[in-house]
């Protein structure tokens, strides 16, 4: 008869338990920075050039003011929003007026506009940018038209070829 020895249960040290943490998280991580990445991507045509700012990345620095996967944007309107992405969405952290401004009445009312929305979840940076940038609407509502009229025309197109 063989006797196998067991290996004895010693408690987790706190690294140990951290670096399984990690383990656990790493695909969730991966999953925000790819998020974030793409909101970059996709919503040039709504803020600023070269306005996206990553604060603070999957994990934030001991001290940070900011929590991880946050990142800063500048409206159209000069308006620039601190924003934290997580597990129920996006959430407007801060909202503050560019310094310098091109249009101040333009900029003052974006910012009436953003104050009810700090702190409040939104599923996706379309209902965040949709809620607080009328130049985004705007113009999100001219792509869709174009998009559109493309359809129509490629639809026409067809009906004549047949």
């Amino acid at each position: 008869m063989s006797t196998a020895s067991v290996p004895s249960q010693q408690p987790q040290t706190s690294s140990q338990q951290q670096q399984q943490q990690q383990a656990q998280s790493s695909p969730q991580k991966v999953h925000v920075a790819k998020e974030i990445l793409h909101v970059f991507e996709e919503y040039k045509v709504g803020v600023k050039p070269n306005s996206f700012i990553v604060i603070t990345g999957t994990t934030a620095e001991p001290g940070s003011k900011y929590p991880p996967n946050t990142f800063r944007l500048c409206l159209i309107e000069d308006v620039w929003l601190t924003i934290h992405l997580n597990s129920s969405g996006y959430l407007i952290l801060k909202a503050e007026a560019d310094p310098n401004p091109s249009n101040p009445s333009a900029t003052k009312y974006a910012i009436s506009e953003t104050r009810p929305h700090i702190q409040a979840p939104f599923e996706s940076m379309d209902g965040l940018l949709n809620s607080v940038s009328g130049e985004y609407r705007s113009r999100f509502q001219e792509r869709l038209c174009h998009k559109l009229e493309k359809v129509v025309r490629e639809r026409e197109k067809e009906g004549k070829g047949e």
